[in-house]
């Protein structure tokens, strides 16, 4: 381990669930300590900055039970085995909001939390067409839909009312709209 790298001993699941996975890992680092290293595994997820055709931003505002809050964020969801992430994008913006996706753009994909997380989030921008059919949303969400100019969005980043990661980069990647 000359080179820095840490070596994998073991690696024990704790808890399962069809969205994530977490495991403790016996981890020896460069210098022979041995530890135990927490990991959250996930599929990850993708996230879309939908703009209307009045280039507003659509946005979504639900409870997310880890911050005890509401919060207002791009439409977003797992990514499931075997799907592609414009797939789940295109299906999580028409549940969650009732738009339809067209020219759906790759904007980036990002590790969300390097030292925690094997989660990916692939973030896309696209044009958002209203469709009568949705929205349809799972039975555990409860969303409502914001729409915003990108200047009120921003504010709402610069507020401290809009904190999720994925939204702000989104957001900030988008540069106001659909090229």
């Amino acid at each position: 381990m000359e080179d820095g790298s840490w070596r994998t001993l073991g690696r024990e699941y704790v808890y399962r669930n069809p969205w994530c996975s977490f495991r403790v890992d016996e981890v020896e680092l460069p210098g022979g300590l041995q530890i135990e290293y927490g990991v959250l595994e996930s599929g990850g997820f993708a996230a879309v900055v939908p703009v209307t055709d009045g280039r507003d931003v659509v946005l979504v505002r639900q409870w997310r039970q880890p911050l005890g809050t509401f919060t207002l964020e791009l439409p977003s969801g797992g990514v499931d085995a075997g799907e592609k992430p414009e797939q789940a994008a295109r299906r999580e913006l028409f549940e969650e909001t009732g738009y339809r996706a067209e020219g759906l753009e790759h904007l980036a994909s990002v590790h969300t939390s390097t030292g925690r997380s094997t989660e990916v989030c692939h973030l896309f921008r696209c044009a958002a067409v209203r469709d009568e059919r949705g929205p349809r949303p799972e039975p555990t969400e409860f969303i409502k839909v914001v729409e915003l100019t990108f200047g009120e969005a921003i504010e709402e980043v610069r507020g401290g009312a809009i904190t999720d990661a994925a939204t702000v980069l989104g957001l900030l990647l988008s540069n106001g709209g659909v090229h």
